[in-house]
């Protein structure tokens, strides 16, 4: 394992021993662009001990995190997206599913160069499970390798999906996906976080993966995942994953192909 790829996995794990033992103490819980988007004190704990970790073994690093108290709190640098060389932390992702207990929640930790995801691990906590990868080395659940399925037609497949935020915009784009999807496939799952339905292609447990109004800390690590599963990740234009895609669409090879033509036949925004 190299020496990035190892601080990732180290990070994430800490940041979810932290969550486990604020599971029933998460602190103070408030908003930020809406009702809906919820942050608490274990999510700014988590992102602490995440990029401290971190910075702890890699003199330098710089960081991009989603709840911002972390730069003070953790002492460290607030890097860029596009910076030569940048940390992604997103310390819970899937935090109503943890504010209500719900069993599917993780910690993302990625390492973008020059904007592209390189390294990424994402811990997921309540299930003890660690996927790792690195460009070019593979991805690893436990530490066994995986790949994504081999399924050739959506007909076939097993769709994970999520919902945004944005319940007064992005819906008008998701639901008639969600109808022309759903009548079509074996079935689809929602679990939460981001991160983990990235994981859920990349070992083979689904199929494919959309999701509308994401950022870039919940699918960073995710990319390198699917990338080195043989999956592939694109925008709903069909164009490359790059820091600022919202809307994402990640499958095997064939699956992918068929997912994104109906999204871009159905998209209306």
């Amino acid at each position: 394992m190299n020496l990035e790829l190892e601080c990732a996995t180290q990070a994430a794990r800490v940041g979810g021993a932290v969550l486990v033992s604020r599971s029933h103490d998460m602190g103070a819980i408030r908003t930020k662009t809406n009702r809906l988007d919820m942050v608490t004190e274990a999510d700014v704990a988590s992102g602490v001990a995440v990029c401290s970790a971190i910075a702890a073994r890699l003199e330098g690093a710089r960081f991009v995190v989603e709840e911002p108290e972390v730069y003070e709190l953790a002492g460290v640098p607030r890097g860029s997206l596009h910076d030569p060389e940048v940390w992604v932390i997103d310390p819970i992702d899937g935090t109503t599913s943890f504010v209500h207990g719900f069993p599917c929640y993780s910690v993302s930790v990625a390492l973008l160069r020059d904007g592209d995801p390189v390294v990424g691990a994402i811990y997921n906590v309540p299930a003890d499970e660690m996927v790792a990868a690195a460009s070019g080395s593979g991805v690893t659940l436990n530490g066994m390798h995986t790949r994504c399925t081999d399924t050739s037609t959506i007909a076939e497949a097993l769709i994970m999906t999520g919902f945004p935020y944005d319940r007064e915009g992005l819906l008008a784009l998701q639901l008639p996906v969600f109808s022309e999807v759903m009548s079509t496939v074996h079935g689809i799952r929602r679990d939460g976080s981001a991160a983990v339905d990235c994981c859920h292609v990349a070992t083979g447990r689904a199929d494919a993966y959309w999701e509308f109004g994401l950022q870039p800390w919940d699918t960073a690590a995710g990319v390198v995942a699917l990338r080195e599963a043989g999956a592939i990740i694109t925008d709903h234009d069909g164009g490359p994953w790059k820091p600022e895609t919202r809307h994402v669409v990640a499958g095997n090879p064939k699956v992918h192909a068929e997912l994104l033509e109906v999204i871009q036949r159905l998209r209306v925004c």
